[in-house]
């Protein structure tokens, strides 16, 4: 029973992830941190005393606490739908950060046992919150782009050898599912379906370029959307220095603009909703972006009030589950070399 109008979240895991989760949790009136449990019981004692909540000893601790109502996870990806399941069987709601899994058939088994324990499943995608995406979203809704025609995304970033150096589960198929289309960039890819619509069919190439790691690097794939649309991916982690993070939507009215997450350019015939100069010129640094709390904020803010008030989750364990098909379906393509349909629910 969630008790003081309060969601008592217990947190897998104390990396940066973590630490962004906690801080979201720190600032929202409608949750409270009780406790964190890491592989590294000092790591995690530091974290409980830098957030103000108790350690657990296991997974299987945090999991039995009375006191805790939902669970964020921000394990490596390959973790997530077992120790998810784990938690709906424990009575829990499960916050899972980005990917839901490595593999359709562990998130389809994450989703069924949510469902069949009757507990809510969010997959973070925060990037959903910011406002840019948000100008884009209301002026394809409001039709003044006209019928969408194409949806694309490139994210030009880098990360060094020692970046996957750095932890043993980074760079590999079992535990990060593949590279930098899954690692960096699915959340452009959910993007992608929702701002221009579901995908129906992709095609890709695939390449380790720049790193010794068994996944890619770089990746470019073609889509093509239910509503007819085509569209383009391109991701990698070896463009040195590190460049920016894009998407475009084109329209048979006008055209948007997404650059790191913020609209520089939304123009129709009629009228100039937005428009600004140099869509091009920002940087991603080689050790990556320092990710703000705030839209994750945003987004568990609305998985605590689905719980404590009913509404409607924005984004569903189905949404982060029909990104990880396009991700997975433009790595079939990569190995098999040919046009793959995409399983979607």
């Amino acid at each position: 029973m969630v008790l003081q109008n309060k969601v008592r979240f217990g947190l897998i895991g104390t990396g940066n992830a973590a630490k962004i989760h906690a801080k979201a949790i720190s600032k929202m009136e409608n949750a409270k941190l009780v406790a964190v449990v890491g592989r590294n019981s000092q790591k995690a004692m530091a974290f409980s005393n830098e957030f103000q909540c108790d350690t657990s000893s296991s997974v299987d601790e945090l999991l039995a606490r009375k006191d805790i109502d939902a669970i964020c996870i921000t394990t490596p990806s390959g973790t997530h739908a077992d120790i998810g399941i784990k938690a709906a069987k424990a009575g829990k709601h499960v916050v899972v950060e980005k990917p839901i899994d490595v593999t359709l058939k562990k998130a389809d088994a994450f989703i069924k046992a949510c469902e069949k324990q009757n507990v809510k499943l969010a997959v973070i995608s925060q990037r959903r919150y910011s406002d840019g995406v948000q100008q884009i979203r209301r002026a394809i809704k409001s039709n003044k782009l006209g019928k969408i025609g194409f949806g694309g995304m490139q994210v030009r970033w880098y990360r060094s050898q020692e970046y996957y150096d750095s932890a043993q589960w980074r760079g590999t198929w079992e535990l990060d599912g593949g590279g930098a289309l899954i690692n960096q960039s699915i959340h452009y890819v959910d993007l992608l379906q929702y701002l221009v619509g579901p995908v129906e069919e992709v095609f890709g190439y695939c390449k380790t370029m720049a790193h010794k790691i068994e996944v890619e690097d770089l990746v470019v794939g073609s889509l093509k959307f239910k509503n007819g649309a085509i569209g383009l991916v391109e991701s990698t982690t070896a463009a040195y220095p590190g460049f920016f993070s894009r998407m475009d939507v084109y329209g048979d009215n006008g055209s948007a603009a997404l650059v790191n997450d913020e609209a520089e350019l939304i123009i129709t015939k009629g009228e100039n909703i937005l428009e600004k100069k140099d869509v091009s010129d920002k940087r991603n640094s080689t050790s990556g972006p320092e990710i703000s709390y705030v839209l994750h904020e945003k987004q568990l803010r609305n998985f605590a009030d689905s719980i404590l008030k009913g509404v409607e989750l924005d984004v569903k364990g189905e949404d982060g589950r029909n990104a990880l098909a396009i991700v997975e379906g433009l790595y079939t393509s990569c190995k098999e070399k040919k046009v793959i349909k995409i399983d979607l629910i």
